[in-house]
């Protein structure tokens, strides 16, 4: 149960993310990525640590029984990197033509 809880925290940490980008707020995005980041590693440890308990093959973290699991992780994790580039990238342009 907490493995959803904090994976549908995760995705409201992106979606709260993308909006900073939105509202041209990149340094909250940054932070809000970086978040999400870590909240999608603990959400594939929380995972794992489940198969464990339940007595079944944590190889790719249950592809074999779950394979709809990895493929949301990677593309949490995947969206995650592609706006904190993104927010870095801002952050950079922003800090340019200040200075």
């Amino acid at each position: 149960m907490e493995t959803i809880a904090i994976g549908m925290f995760a995705v409201i940490i992106l979606i709260v993310s993308a909006y900073c980008l939105y509202y041209k707020k990149p340094f909250w995005s940054f932070s809000s990525n970086i978040m999400a980041m870590a909240l999608t590693c603990w959400t594939g440890y929380s995972w794992k640590l489940m198969l464990i308990r339940s007595g079944k093959d944590t190889t790719l973290l249950g592809f074999n029984h779950y394979p709809t699991a990895l493929i949301i992780l990677a593309i949490l994790l995947l969206t995650a990197f592609i706006l904190l580039i993104v927010s870095i990238t801002w952050i950079a342009r922003q800090n340019k033509s200040k200075g």
